[in-house]
């Protein structure tokens, strides 16, 4: 369910907005999310440790991620 929307979102990006880049924060336990990004493209750059501390205590540490243009062109077809 949530590649189709992201795909649609980085349809309007690439296409319509003419971006160069996309790039997103995602905690880096929610692992169904990040899989989604990575079928959709995404590659993981960087970890940003300790973002986050909710009201239990714990601190979040969080994935950034991103997919460039000449990145999403070359999906296969029906992926872009």
């Amino acid at each position: 369910m949530c590649t189709p929307i992201v795909d649609a979102a980085l349809e309007v990006a690439f296409r319509d907005l003419r971006l160069h880049r996309v790039d997103l924060t995602v905690f880096d336990f929610n692992a169904a999310a990040i899989a989604c990004y990575e079928r959709a493209g995404f590659s993981v750059e960087g970890r940003l440790r300790d973002l986050q501390r909710p009201r239990d205590g714990e601190y979040w540490s969080a994935l950034v991620m991103s997919i460039l243009e000449d990145e999403w062109h070359e999906r296969p077809p029906g992926r872009r």
